[in-house]
């Protein structure tokens, strides 16, 4: 697949990110909603106020895993659809 540019285009081409939601629990959504949470291998391994707080909170309660090995996500605290 080859991608097309604007012939004028003087910038770099940035590659896309793409994030997957996490797929937990009814009564996770429920407990952790408004909460950062930081996943390992598809489960909660800690949760926090805000992200740096939920990062430190997981390094401390699992010290054999690296920052690259964590996943961090906010649970919404409702679903919302904006129109």
């Amino acid at each position: 697949m080859s991608i097309k540019l604007h012939p004028g285009y003087k910038g770099s081409i940035m590659p896309e990110n793409v994030y997957q939601a996490p797929h937990i629990s009814p009564q996770e959504y429920e407990k952790f909603r408004g909460k950062h949470v930081a996943l390992h291998k598809g489960k909660i391994i800690a949760d926090g106020s805000n992200s740096v707080e939920t990062l430190q909170k997981a390094l401390k309660t699992h010290p054999k895993l690296k920052p690259d090995q964590i996943a961090l996500f906010y649970i919404q605290v409702a679903d919302v659809l904006i129109l």
